[in-house]
């Protein structure tokens, strides 16, 4: 296990939560010159690239997907230029699918040492019927995750 993580990466929902793990993702940034990839998952789209055998998508079904992921992508970017601004080994991608799925998918991928991620911290039957894509992340991850709790 790499002690000192390369390659960061921080998944977002754009909300004010996930922008919690922000200076984390900085801090690592700052004291290891690590490489950050930030993602975001639109769901429930599909991912063109993992459909069941048979199932094709229709030509207007593609075209509302590819206008869903562009806007999530612009969306990315404006987020990573207001929040991450100066920081030059950056990488953002816009994946469709299952979040925690698409997150450890990626962070496989892209050989990823350390997933920085926020925790809704939900609890008892909140918990149960939710569930938790951060702890399904830190269950199924190919590397550790640091999971943050926001006050």
């Amino acid at each position: 296990m790499n002690v000192e993580p390369k390659k960061l990466l921080w998944p977002t929902d754009f909300s004010e939560l996930s922008l919690a793990a922000l200076p984390f993702v900085e801090g690592y940034h700052a004291r290891f010159n690590a490489e950050i990839h930030v993602i975001h998952v639109c769901t429930p789209l599909p991912n063109p690239n993992k459909l069941p055998v048979g199932l094709t998508l229709t030509e207007s079904d593609l075209s509302i997907l590819n206008t869903f992921l562009n806007d999530a992508k612009s969306r990315l970017e404006q987020l990573v230029r207001d929040k991450l601004e100066g920081v030059t080994s950056l990488h953002c991608e816009v994946l469709g699918g299952h979040p925690w799925s698409e997150i450890c998918d990626y962070a496989d991928t892209h050989n990823i040492d350390l997933i920085i991620i926020t925790t809704q911290g939900l609890t008892g039957l909140r918990h149960v019927l939710l569930g938790s894509v951060a702890e399904r992340v830190v269950r199924h991850a190919p590397c550790p995750v640091l999971t943050i709790k926001p006050a």
